[in-house]
């Protein structure tokens, strides 16, 4: 949820601001369910200007799922963030939990020379992790050029965007 957050000029983590987003959407969840209930009622009592309500409520929870939920949204985040990325990736080994772009990276691992991996992380939960990793394939920008080499484990991989892939522990 980067996305929502001031761009810093600094890579210093910033991690009350994702706990502030992520406590802000109870908030604007409690707001929307009671712009729903009046849009509800004055639908009930006029009709056609309520519906609009509704309709452009229903547009912004259905865009903001696709964004975070769907592949369209991943490969999207993932060219907007490409340049962050791509520093992040240039990192040193164990780098700590820092923001780059639209996402929350937790480490930054390279496990196979040439091939950094950045683990991705959640706002909340101290760390835990997601249990994916974007992995950066130089020469790969093709679509269908050569997936990551595996390290080892049980990971299963996607071309997202570029040349950048999803590894996802299975």
């Amino acid at each position: 949820m980067s996305v929502f957050t001031p761009w810093a000029p600094s890579m210093a983590p910033r991690l009350w601001l994702f706990d502030a987003l992520y406590y802000g959407w109870f908030v604007l969840l409690a707001w929307a369910l009671v712009e729903t209930a009046i849009a509800w009622r004055r639908w009930r009592e006029r009709g056609e200007r309520s519906i609009a309500w509704c309709v452009a409520l229903i547009a912004v929870v259905g865009c903001a799922w696709i964004y975070e939920r769907t592949e369209f949204g991943m490969q999207t985040k993932v060219r907007f963030s490409d340049t962050a990325l791509r520093r992040s990736a240039s990192l040193p080994y164990e780098t700590p939990r820092h923001r780059a772009g639209h996402f929350l990276i937790d480490t930054v691992r390279e496990p196979i020379t040439g091939q950094p991996w950045l683990w991705l992380g959640r706002p909340y939960g101290g760390g835990t992790g997601t249990q994916r990793a974007l992995v950066l394939v130089r020469g790969s920008g093709v679509e269908g050029g050569s997936a990551p080499l595996h390290p080892g484990g049980s990971y299963g991989f996607r071309h997202i965007a570029g040349e950048w892939w999803l590894a996802e522990m299975r």
